[in-house]
């Protein structure tokens, strides 16, 4: 099938469409407008905030990144699935990888997701084989997967050492670095 019968159109949404999003990091997300008329402050992973899609369209490059996480979608009519709302900010790729990686799904099943679950990238870096893995690394999911993966390293939930050593970029003082981090922190 060729490329132009394969891809999918983009769904007009409304812009007062409710967007449940959540911190996909494991700090504060803080994010406030230029002219502050959208404020949004998220203390810890997981925690969620509604949004509607007019403001979403203006998160575009947290939900690229992965520091937002678009859990679910409430449309009048329950007509506008996740994806259509990431087609429609144009982060496809993003979700595409994380969809295909995190959640083992086929692209056929994209459309087919109501919800997601901000615990599933903690999972995956713990339990993915090696393969997998360093195939994530690859795509648009890097910065989320190394952030995540320093965190299940400093929470004790991470021992695989071949994982260690593919986010390590900087030499044999990265993990000695977050160690140190960690230690300083907890008061140690």
């Amino acid at each position: 099938m060729s490329r132009e019968g394969k891809r999918r159109m983009r769904k007009i949404i409304d812009p007062s469409t409710d967007i449940i999003v959540a911190n996909n990091t494991y700090g504060t997300f803080a994010y406030e407008s230029k002219n502050g008329d959208l404020s949004i402050v998220l203390e810890k992973n997981g925690d969620e905030e509604n949004i509607t899609y007019a403001e979403a369209r203006r998160l575009k490059k947290f939900f690229n990144n992965m520091s937002l996480l678009i859990v679910a979608v409430n449309s009048e009519n329950n007509d506008v699935s996740i994806m259509d709302v990431v087609r429609g900010l144009r982060v496809t790729k993003a979700y595409e990888a994380y969809l295909d990686f995190v959640e083992e799904l086929d692209e056929d099943e994209f459309d087919g997701v109501d919800m997601l679950d901000t615990d599933a990238l903690a999972e995956f870096v713990i339990e993915s084989d090696l393969e997998d893995f360093k195939e994530a690394l690859n795509t648009p999911l890097k910065q989320a997967l190394v952030m995540t993966t320093v965190e299940m390293y400093k929470q004790r939930r991470l021992t695989d050492r071949d994982k260690q050593d593919l986010v390590n970029n900087r030499g044999e003082d990265f993990w000695s670095d977050v160690e140190a981090s960690s230690r300083a922190v907890e008061g140690h």
